[in-house]
């Protein structure tokens, strides 16, 4: 049995939250674990975008308005890791950043875990819900490492409702 959509997704929040806590200590290798983060996130954020969101929007009552939520959250988580990405362990740039990712993931963690994807289970079920996940995984595998695997930075979301 694959893991399913929920279960990977889990799994990689968890994988972020460890790296913002290395991160928020005194490390000698905080630049090359934030530029780990920022490859994480940024695929994780990316497939996220191609598999979770589009469904949600599709076929989930409700949903638009939850994906176009995430969404903004997630331009925010953006705009953070392109600051991390420009500076170093230390400048008050880099330290902000962290603090801004660590709140905005803080915030749209546990909607995810707990709203969105029980929501779009209910719809899809089970077995769906790992077909997505095994779709997730290969888009992941080919996403290109750091910000060059997200999209252009979009101010709001374009999708409405029907």
């Amino acid at each position: 049995m694959s893991a399913d959509l929920s279960d990977i997704l889990a799994e990689e929040h968890r994988e972020i939250f460890g790296f913002l806590q290395a991160l928020a200590t005194e490390r000698h290798d905080r630049f090359p674990l934030a530029h780990r983060l920022i490859d994480a996130l940024a695929s994780h954020t990316a497939a996220e975008q191609q598999v979770l969101y589009p469904g949600m929007r599709d076929i989930v009552p409700g949903g638009t308005e939850m994906a176009n939520r995430a969404q903004i959250e997630h331009q925010a988580m953006r705009a953070a890791l392109i600051t991390l990405e420009d500076s170093h362990p230390g400048q008050s740039e880099f330290e902000d950043a962290l603090v801004t990712l660590r709140a905005e993931l803080e915030a749209h963690v546990p909607v995810e875990e707990n709203e969105i994807l029980p929501a779009l289970r209910a719809v899809i079920g089970t077995d769906k819900m790992e077909e997505l996940g095994a779709l997730y995984n290969q888009i992941k595998e080919n996403i290109p490492s750091g910000l060059q695997g997200l999209p252009a930075d979009l101010p709001t979301p374009q999708f409405r409702p029907w």
